[in-house]
């Protein structure tokens, strides 16, 4: 695979939460990935509460940036469900009129940014080139002993309803089955022993947080599946259709999804060859750092 030559424009939507105790990690190797990318210019990281709380959310994202040392700018967003304004909503409406129908939003956590920015601008949805969002369920989920909960679309349900079926742009919606084959074990961990110390710990005992929870020793990579889809959609087999979810339903996370060939909702089924899934990602980390250490 070869980097692409348009260089796309990303606002990154995330609740990251990288370097708390007992909190997901993979938002924060998401943004750490996109900086490796030739064919990305990230425009602006926008926050919202969802693995944490908002002053959680913030607090990992100040200390993520001071690590990686970057200009890219920062702007707080949704503190709960249902707000309607926010730095990050107005970000995203003047920074989408200003490049219109050329900026990807990829938002991996709750919904709620992209609402309350539609909210503010009637066209803010048909100005963006794509939305690309990671969450929802198409049937219960379980792993290890444990059954898993939906954490990005049910957080704030009516944004992601609002997200999913009013949104003029397309939008690629990558489910949680998909998640399953992207998995991060040990052996994993032993290909990332020249990251730094900061890094080493947070993958290291998310790791372990999550085997000892749910039975088994590995973590799945969520987030990083929409990250590398904006940069290499053939890698997915995917599936056109439309979402009938009701509000209710995307208060579990259940997505109803009918297939159809107008539909404009796009679904990643499967992970067409996931060593080179992984390779994509791996090698983006390593480009990373060998920047930030320069």
């Amino acid at each position: 695979m070869q980097i692409r030559k348009e260089k796309m424009k990303v606002i990154l939507d995330f609740d990251n939460t990288m370097g708390l105790p007992k909190h997901e990690i993979d938002d924060g190797l998401t943004l750490l990935y996109l900086l490796s990318r030739e064919d990305v210019e990230v425009l602006g990281v926008t926050t919202t509460f969802g693995n944490g709380t908002f002053e959680e959310v913030s607090k990992a994202t100040n200390e993520l940036m001071d690590f990686i040392g970057n200009s890219v700018p920062v702007y707080e967003g949704a503190r709960k469900p249902g707000q309607d304004d926010s730095p990050a909503a107005r970000f995203m409406v003047d920074t989408v009129a200003k490049h219109p129908d050329e900026v990807t939003i990829l938002a991996i956590g709750p919904l709620g940014n992209l609402a309350a920015a539609s909210k503010l601008d009637a066209n803010f949805f048909d100005h963006c080139r794509e939305i690309v969002c990671m969450g929802g369920m198409l049937e219960p989920m379980r792993i290890g002993w444990r059954d898993i909960d939906e954490l990005n679309l049910s957080a704030d349900p009516e944004a992601s309803w609002a997200v999913l079926h009013n949104a003029g742009c397309p939008v690629t919606v990558m489910n949680a089955h998909v998640c399953l084959k992207a998995i991060f074990g040990y052996f994993d961990f032993l290909r990332v022993l020249y990251m730094p110390v900061y890094l080493r710990q947070a993958i290291l005992k998310w790791l372990f947080n999550f085997g000892t929870y749910f039975g088994v020793f590995v973590f799945y990579l969520w987030d990083l599946l929409p990250a590398v889809y904006v940069s290499y959609p053939e890698l997915f087999e995917n599936r056109r259709g439309k979402i009938k979810s009701s509000v209710e339903d995307l208060e579990s996370g259940k997505l109803v999804f009918i297939d159809g060939d107008q539909g404009r909702i796009n679904m990643p089924v499967r992970i067409k060859n996931v060593r080179n899934f992984k390779r994509i990602l791996f090698e983006g980390w390593r480009t990373a750092l060998q920047s930030i250490s320069k």
